[in-house]
């Protein structure tokens, strides 16, 4: 059974990942298509900072992981 914190971690990870998706699939891809070139590149800088925060939380469970600790 995971403690909340390290279940809240995977969740968050989960979620950021599938909302950096849905920004590349659609949101930018949409604003380009329809010619919102400041919201495209608003949507590329969101992207990018999402990317960010799922690496941090990637590793903090990956070390973890690592260290037996993920329960």
């Amino acid at each position: 059974m995971l403690c909340n914190c390290n279940y809240n971690k995977t969740k968050l990870l989960y979620k950021l990942m599938k909302i950096a998706s849905y920004i590349e699939r659609h949101a930018q891809h949409d604003a380009e298509k329809d010619g919102h070139p400041l919201c495209a590149q608003e949507y590329r800088e969101l992207k990018h900072d999402i990317e960010r925060h799922i690496e941090k939380l990637r590793l903090a469970v990956e070390g973890l992981s690592r260290e037996g600790k993920f329960g």
